[in-house]
């Protein structure tokens, strides 16, 4: 009794688990169809004041004078080579630095380091200014390099890997360097080895 009891308890649970699941992703996805239907409305229609859910005619046409007053395979192209460049060039620059705050031993190693949480504390906007005028003056104004260049490191990436790099064992490197490893290959060597990364 007591086990069918726990049964249907857990049924229960798992009933009002999935219905508040479907209950929220209908709530998310109901924007994104009621942009889809809008567009496809009059301009009258998408005003149309009570609201109507489907359009009384298919506007096709909207869609084609969309892409026709905007340069959007541009624009798509622009953000798609922003993102690829800055998470290549994030993961270079941020793994390097990562690895020379956490196993490298120079003058200044926690000072510039304060730099970096300084930078992960300080609010974006704040960078705006200053990152645009550097891009003027380099020539980079209205290029995709103008897009990349303040993405070009990553504080956080740079935090987050050198957390990851204090956690594997000094033993690790050094047997790197024992094995003929040159030091400027070490940190090759504990990024790309999953041994040194294993428990």
């Amino acid at each position: 009794m007591r086990k069918k009891s726990m049964e249907n308890s857990k049924r229960t649970t798992t009933v009002i688990t999935y219905a508040a699941l479907i209950l929220g992703s209908v709530i998310m996805i109901f924007p994104f169809v009621w942009m889809i239907l809008t567009s496809s409305k009059t301009v009258s229609e998408s005003m149309q004041i009570p609201p109507t859910i489907f359009p009384s005619h298919l506007m096709a046409d909207n869609f084609s004078e969309a892409l026709k007053s905007l340069p959007f395979i541009n624009m798509y192209a622009n953000t798609i080579l922003m993102i690829l460049f800055r998470v290549l060039f994030a993961v270079l620059f941020s793994s390097m630095a990562g690895y020379a705050f956490a196993k490298l031993n120079f003058k200044g190693k926690n000072f510039l380091f304060s730099i970096v949480l300084m930078q992960m504390m300080l609010p974006s906007q704040i960078f705006i200014i200053p990152q645009y005028q550097m891009v003027a003056k380099l020539g980079f104004a209205n290029t995709i390099a103008a897009l990349v260049f303040p993405g070009l490191v990553s504080a956080f990436g740079t935090f987050f890997l050198r957390q990851a790099y204090m956690g594997i064992p000094e033993e690790v490197g050094e047997a790197a360097y024992l094995d003929g490893f040159p030091m400027n290959r070490t940190e090759e060597s504990l990024l790309w080895t999953p041994e040194a990364l294993s428990p």
